[in-house]
């Protein structure tokens, strides 16, 4: 009876895993990418994470007749808002919320072109609706 060691069990468990990971992260062509509703689903998310930054970061910045607004609040205001759209979109589409993190993403080929395009799109979207709804 043979019997394996350890080691040899762990480099083929690391092998699987590697085998695994390369296979999920094939790249689809752009025009297969934009018939997927997952594709969408991103654009959407990316457009509703960013509306929700902005207007939570904008927000904070208010003025308000009886209180009084010092840079700690808008510090924890900052930090929470993108700690929620993290935890809320980042699932769907990695929340970015950010168009130079986007395309920072795409020189390192980590998002295609498509989509990069259409994330940046959909970001200064949710940012014009975020900062409009203040205005408004």
């Amino acid at each position: 009876m043979a019997s394996v060691s350890l080691e040899a069990y762990l480099i083929h468990l690391v092998r699987k895993a590697d085998q695994n990971r390369t296979e999920s992260n094939r790249k689809k062509a752009m025009i297969v990418e934009l018939r997927t509703l997952e594709f969408w689903r991103a654009i959407i998310a990316e457009c509703l994470a960013t509306f929700i930054y902005v207007f939570l970061v904008c927000g904070s910045h208010v003025m308000w007749p009886l209180y009084s607004i010092n840079t700690l609040t808008k510090s924890f205001a900052n930090g929470l808002a993108m700690a929620t759209a993290a935890q809320c979109f980042g699932h769907i589409s990695g929340a970015h919320v950010n168009p130079a993190f986007t395309f920072a993403m795409l020189v390192t080929q980590k998002v295609t072109p498509l989509r990069a395009f259409l994330y940046i799109t959909a970001q200064c979207g949710g940012a014009i609706a975020g900062a409009a709804l203040l205005y408004g």
